[in-house]
């Protein structure tokens, strides 16, 4: 099982160029499909899954290694990645927070 390290990085992207393709109406599927993200809610959501998903092959991966099955290099790896992906979630998080804190003292 191999995972690439740049998978928060490349998900960070992706995100972004939805993003633009949902503010400028522009489809990558063609002209009459649908953009499959329609809000930040979801965005959020989906990349909240994806490092539910790392953290919990990386775990996978601890348990092989302990059973005596794993590959070590794999094992550094998905833990590796779940680390950088917590990373950017919790910079996420605090990003938002930040947003949030600065429109409510924004005066009326």
């Amino acid at each position: 099982m191999s995972i690439s390290v740049t998978n928060a990085a490349g998900a960070y992207t992706d995100a972004i160029k939805r993003m633009a393709q949902s503010a400028t109406g522009e489809s990558g599927a063609g002209a009459g499909a649908k953009n499959p993200i329609e809000s930040f809610g979801q965005v959020l959501s989906q990349q909240v899954s994806a490092v539910e998903n790392t953290a919990k092959a990386g775990e996978a991966a601890a348990t092989q290694a302990a059973a005596g099955q794993g590959n070590l290099v794999d094992l550094v790896t998905q833990v590796a990645e779940a680390e950088v992906m917590l990373q950017t979630a919790v910079t996420v998080r605090d990003r938002v927070i930040s947003a949030y804190q600065e429109i409510m003292r924004m005066p009326i």
